[in-house]
């Protein structure tokens, strides 16, 4: 199994894979890194998680992604960490969800984990593309 994660400074999109789709699978809030890592870390256990791909942008913020991935492995040395540049992935799925014409209320709820599986959906088909 696979975690997507669009890691934000108070909400984190989390969504998972367990072969070729990304599904949003929920938000967490969180004050802090730590508390995200310990949030994500008890995900990846309740769902056997062997690998999370973890949405990054360059810039200022980088290493912001760098320390959460930092602080996760040293709680969870046995899970593969990989970062994924997620540009653009949260307003591709605020639009995805306006063409679902999902509600302007709920839309704010969701866009995070649709965001993760977008980031998720897009690590997984570069895997398929390697086997071409």
């Amino acid at each position: 199994m696979i975690l997507g994660v669009d890691l934000g400074q108070k909400t984190t999109g989390i969504a998972i894979s367990q072969g070729t789709l990304a599904t949003p699978y929920g938000t967490v809030k969180h004050k802090s890194i730590s508390q995200a890592v310990f949030q994500i870390a008890k995900i990846c256990d309740q769902e056997n998680i062997q690998k999370i791909v973890v949405g990054f942008v360059e810039g200022k913020i980088k290493s912001y992604f760098q320390s959460f991935v930092k602080n996760f492995q040293a709680q969870k040395p046995q899970i593969k960490v990989i970062l994924w540049d997620e540009t653009l992935t949260t307003r591709q799925a605020r639009g995805t969800m306006i063409k679902l014409q999902v509600p302007k209320t709920k839309r704010k709820h969701k866009e995070h984990e649709v965001a993760a599986a977008i980031i998720l959906q897009s690590y997984l088909d570069s895997l398929c593309l390697k086997e071409f």
